[in-house]
């Protein structure tokens, strides 16, 4: 009997051993189950991660293949031909507008070299260097002659035109009114042809001899006061 009464407690004893190790294994499996998950959601937002940056990758490249069929590539200049730039220089456009510089290079009606312009957004209408200016009939019409005179300009050019108004400019020094003579001349400027209407005055003291204000630039081209010569110069062939 005694004998019995040991194993029993014996039995008891180790009951109440064994119960808190099955605890333990229980919370470490749970804790295991949970780290497992954390994994494996780490793991899926990497793979979205990954599969995210392939597809950035892939649009970059196709940008870059755009960029690379719409972008020129770039053109060795050797010595001979950087002499020849300014005259080979494409035409700057901005949708159907040439885009101008502060000052650009052009041509006259009837003249046969090139004369440097001011293009004047701040001009209501534009100007030419007039010097000996003289007033005349021909066919019973008004006209002027003048000479074409400036420190760019290597000799003096008389110039013929009719007149087709007079401009009254009021002069701010003196608060007097100017009575000037209007002509009209072709201008080419790049790709533009377009008639101009100058008035004609001394600018032997500035810099420029021709300049083109708004009336001449309206509608047809835009102004990046930035740039200078961005149009080839004209060139005239014998």
């Amino acid at each position: 009997m005694k004998k019995l009464s040991v194993i029993a407690v014996s039995l008891a004893l180790s009951a109440c051993a064994n119960q808190p190790t099955s605890q333990q294994n229980d919370q470490a499996l749970e804790q295991l189950s949970q780290l497992s998950a954390q994994q494996t959601n780490v793991l899926s937002q990497c793979e979205a991660m990954s599969e995210q940056l392939a597809t950035n990758q892939q649009r970059f490249d196709q940008l870059e293949e755009k960029i690379v069929a719409i972008v020129p590539a770039p053109v060795a200049v050797n010595s001979k031909s950087s002499a020849q730039s300014c005259n080979k220089q494409s035409a700057y456009k901005l949708g159907n507008k040439t885009v101008l510089g502060e000052s650009e290079w052009v041509s006259l009606q009837g003249q046969n070299q090139a004369f440097q312009a001011r293009i004047d957004t701040g001009a209501a209408t534009s100007s030419l260097n007039a010097t000996n200016i003289v007033k005349f009939e021909r066919d019973g019409k008004n006209w002027v002659r003048f000479n074409l005179r400036h420190k760019t300009i290597d000799s003096d050019i008389m110039v013929e035109r009719p007149v087709i108004r007079t401009a009254e400019v009021t002069q701010a020094s003196t608060n007097t009114i100017d009575k000037r003579p209007v002509v009209s001349m072709l201008v080419k400027l790049g790709p533009i042809s377009e008639n101009a209407q100058f008035t004609l005055t001394d600018r032997s003291h500035l810099s420029y001899p021709v300049l083109l204000g708004r009336s001449f630039l309206r509608d047809i081209s835009v102004v990046d006061i930035s740039q200078k010569f961005t149009q080839a110069k004209p060139t005239f062939k014998d």
